[in-house]
């Protein structure tokens, strides 16, 4: 997939999860809005029917055409102008909002017409079940004129409970945008990864292509009849038609090692031998290759005890890998400290060090990964496959070493692996 497709679909995925937002917030207010607007209009119908039959038992009638005010989304006010007789009120308010299924507890208050005081006020809990049992008599008060007025302390819940697609969609909601944020994360991973083959097919042709090149060239050369009066060329590019044989060889063989070690067919030639012998010699070998850069090596091999068991040349490959990203990941001199120490629980320490570029702590944990190469300026400037480090992490994974990087940028990396000591 192409930069610019997930780019239009990166957009398209967000711009999606914002319109379901915006829809969904539409519309829950629009619910709300309705659910309200019902609430308000029965309220009002069943405190009219209310005070409709407080005048019809008073025999009395309304000085306004509706006694119903709406003080505020909480509280109403009734206009009655006629004795009230609180345990009547409770009855009609019970069966009338019975009757439009007003489930809200409510607090009712009864005021005096002329001096506005509060004479009684009381709370009917509506969402708990009542009581069969008689209730006790209310006060009738029947001297003065009085209004009363009848409120919901459990108001929010109101919208909610009349609204259960409310929270139906938006659980729908909370899947699809797991779903599209699932469906980008994978999108993303398919393309580092694709990103990341690509890569290592570059870098794997380039490689092949080198020694292959150098060999067609030389095959033209010797096939001139004229090449036998030259034995000493003739040695000299037969010895370079081998060097570029083990090369390719060496290439597969990396590649066909990475692929035993994830399928978990390799096999460890575990003996005892000797640690620094192997260090020595690795360093040796390196010491007498012509690299386009200085290479300095400095040796603190310290451990008393330096006797291990493990497969030699698997350990041997470590040590070089290490190494060469070391060389390759460093400035024009090349400082490379390894130091061996013995521990206390008879474990062997071994730290590479060098004074190269550097590796972030955001990048710390992928350079052990299959085909990472570490890039700048989204370039690759050190060839390669990626694959050296991560073979460095399974061969310690099936020795069981211990295996830590400490890394600092423009300062350098130090490897220290730790592996199982055998006694003398």
């Amino acid at each position: 997939m192409r930069k610019y497709h997930i780019r239009y679909l990166t957009v398209f995925g967000f711009l999606t999860i914002i319109g379901i937002f915006g829809i969904q917030i539409f519309w829950v207010r629009e619910a709300f809005t309705i659910s309200e607007s019902q609430f308000e209009h029965n309220v009002t119908v069943a405190l009219r029917q209310v005070a409709e039959k407080i005048a019809v038992k008073n025999k009395t009638q309304f000085l306004h055409k509706n006694p119903v005010i709406k003080v505020n989304p909480r509280l109403y006010a009734v206009q009655v102008n006629s004795e009230i007789d609180a345990n009547l009120l409770e009855y009609f308010i019970n069966t009338t909002f019975d009757y439009f299924n007003i489930t809200q507890d409510v607090d009712y208050s009864i005021y005096n017409c002329q001096s506005g005081e509060l004479v009684y006020c009381n709370y009917i809990q509506r969402q708990k079940p009542r009581s069969t049992t008689k209730s006790p008599d209310l006060p009738i008060f029947n001297d003065l004129d009085h209004y009363f007025t009848v409120s919901f302390p459990n108001y929010p819940i109101v919208s909610l409970n009349n609204i259960p697609m409310w929270t139906i969609t938006s659980i729908v909601l909370v899947f699809v945008i797991l779903f599209i944020i699932y469906a980008l994360y994978i999108i993303f991973s398919q393309n580092s990864i694709s990103k990341v083959q690509r890569d290592f097919i570059n870098n794997m042709t380039h490689e092949f292509k080198t020694p292959i090149s150098t060999i067609s060239v030389i095959q033209q050369v010797i096939s001139n009849p004229e090449i036998i009066q030259h034995p000493k060329r003739l040695f000299t590019y037969n010895q370079i038609i081998g060097e570029e044989i083990n090369r390719l060889n060496d290439q597969v063989e990396k590649v066909l090692q990475i692929s035993r070690l994830e399928k978990k067919q390799i096999e460890l030639q575990m003996e005892n031998f000797d640690s620094h012998e192997v260090i020595e010699q690795c360093i040796f070998n390196f010491e007498h290759v012509n690299f386009e850069k200085q290479v300095i090596f400095e040796k603190q091999l310290e451990a008393i005890n330096t006797i291990i068991n493990a497969d030699q040349l698997h350990f041997t490959n470590v040590i070089n890998n290490i190494i060469e990203n070391a060389i390759k990941y460093s400035g024009e001199v090349v400082h490379i400290k390894i130091t061996t120490q013995n521990t206390s629980n008879q474990k062997l320490l071994i730290i590479i060090s060098d004074d190269g570029h550097g590796i972030n702590k955001r990048l710390r944990k992928k350079i052990f990964e299959k085909f990472y190469r570490i890039t700048k300026d989204n370039t690759h400037n050190v060839k390669g496959f990626g694959l050296g480090l991560f073979y460095v992490r399974q061969i310690a994974i099936a020795h069981q070493w211990e295996i830590d990087v400490e890394s600092e940028p423009n300062v350098g990396t130090k490897f220290i692996i730790c592996t199982p000591q055998k006694s003398k």
